[in-house]
């Protein structure tokens, strides 16, 4: 009886501890930036790797510098129209937003 006390408690301290490491996010690395950079923060506990950065909803338009801070997507070619000047992009793709 004392076993399957240990069992129990060792089991559900386990589940507990899953579930609360899986409930914190990581943030993707091009929106983890300084608070200044920030035009709306996440609230939540979302996590970044480099300390004294925090993990921004809204990047400031100056510095948007990844394709995916404006919505799109790194593409072989699209209407200049739809082109963004990135720095994530590979040299043969360009931004494309269609947003």
């Amino acid at each position: 009886m004392r076993s399957c006390t240990f069992i129990f408690v060792a089991l559900a301290t386990v589940l507990l501890y899953t579930k609360y490491i899986n409930a914190l996010e990581i943030c993707s690395q091009e929106n983890c930036l300084t608070p200044d950079k920030c035009e709306e923060s996440i609230k939540s506990q979302v996590l970044c790797e480099k300390q004294g950065t925090m993990c921004c909803s809204i990047v400031k338009s100056e510095f948007r510098t990844h394709c995916r801070h404006h919505g799109g997507e790194c593409m072989d070619k699209c209407a200049l129209k739809l082109q963004h000047n990135t720095i994530d992009c590979p040299s043969n793709q360009v931004c494309c937003v269609l947003v």
